[in-house]
């Protein structure tokens, strides 16, 4: 298997913290494999090249050390066992994202046994759903290899598009439904009779 690699070698103060945390979520947004401390494997393509160099400059920034290594030549079929790594990464992600989607149409259900939603509820869901929607994007453009998993999580989200439509269409029509006319007799609302006369109400005990 041929593969173009990218290496970034740094090293950062150990304070503040927060610096290193930067680099390592950059990281992580890319995917990348870590083959020790401070050492993150990446494959080539023009949009990894671009991000990788605005984190090295970040890591200057920090007054760290960094090295960008381009297309390091690895031994002992260590490429294969590298696309294996990225891919156990990816696929626990799909996973992950499975499971949300089915939270997601469990809430949907139970919104819609309460007998109760409207437009909050639509607005809450319509929110979760950009989300997933947003996370299964990230995960794809994480996923060099073509993780198994990915099928699986479009068709679930798929589900969970039809179900926020068809959810959002119900909370539309209960909008439209004219409200029940209220009685303006408060004692009838209550249950009670309406317009009793004075002389028939029954005395209350002292």
């Amino acid at each position: 298997m041929q593969i173009d690699w990218i290496l970034l070698i740094y090293s950062l103060p150990s304070h503040p913290s927060r610096k290193r945390a930067y680099v390592w979520r950059e990281l992580k947004k890319l995917g990348a494999i870590y083959l020790r401390d401070g050492v993150a494997l990446l494959p080539r393509n023009t949009a990894v090249d671009r991000r990788l160099g605005d984190v090295a400059e970040r890591i200057q920034e920090y007054a760290g050390t960094v090295e960008l290594v381009l297309s390091p030549a690895f031994l002992n079929r260590q490429p294969e066992r590298f696309v294996d790594r990225f891919n156990a990464d990816r696929t626990d992600e799909y996973r992950e994202l499975h499971h949300e989607c089915v939270h997601f149409l469990r809430d949907v259900l139970e919104d819609v046994d309460a007998a109760t939603f409207g437009f909050p509820d639509v607005d809450k869901l319509d929110n979760d759903l950009h989300r997933l929607q947003r996370w299964l994007g990230q995960v794809r453009e994480r996923d060099y290899f073509d993780a198994p998993g990915l099928d699986r999580v479009e068709d679930m989200l798929a589900k969970c598009e039809r179900a926020f439509e068809q959810f959002a269409s119900r909370a539309s029509e209960r909008e439209k439904r004219p409200l029940p006319v209220q009685s303006e007799d408060v004692f009838e609302r209550l249950g009670g009779p309406a317009n009793v006369p004075n002389a028939q109400d029954p005395e209350l005990p002292l």
